[in-house]
């Protein structure tokens, strides 16, 4: 299986919620945290590893591993430019056929559904041009936002 990664050129291996590591019994999390390590030596790969603040805490059960990695943490969104510019992309990535002309309320009305969470905000804007797509309606507006609930 490594000469397969390495005949592939694997450059990089991203691990998402690894906080799940934190379910399984010590000798478990130090049998994957130990693979982990290995495949990351042997190959010389990157190591980029994604989750809620427990997430630390699981690297942490390796020295060694923990001493490659840096954390960063992503901060809770907040009402500004910034997080206008964010959600602007997001609905143009989601290639509606009408612009979507938010006004500023409905855009703190995300901030307040979503908690500023980055993930969350991802999920409203994805079910909202889901939702705009299957009604033929093709953008996402004020109204859309005021009255969406989530699942």
């Amino acid at each position: 299986m490594l000469n397969y990664l390495r005949d592939l050129g694997l450059r990089m291996i991203i691990i998402d919620e690894v906080h799940n590591l934190l379910s399984g019994t010590y000798r478990e999390q130090r049998r994957f945290l130990n693979m982990l390590r290995f495949i990351a030596n042997d190959l010389g790969v990157s190591l980029v590893c994604f989750g809620v603040n427990e997430a630390v805490d699981a690297l942490r059960g390796d020295v060694q591993l923990a001493r490659r990695m840096d954390e960063h943490l992503l901060p809770i969104w907040e009402d500004d430019a910034e997080f206008s510019r964010l959600i602007q992309t997001l609905i143009t990535a989601m290639q509606l056929k009408n612009a979507s002309n938010l006004r500023i309320s409905s855009l703190r009305r995300i901030l307040n559904i979503t908690g500023g969470v980055t993930s969350r905000i991802f999920t409203m804007i994805k079910a909202l041009a889901v939702e705009a797509i299957e009604t033929g309606e093709e953008q996402i507006t004020d109204d859309d936002i005021l009255n969406w609930q989530p699942t």
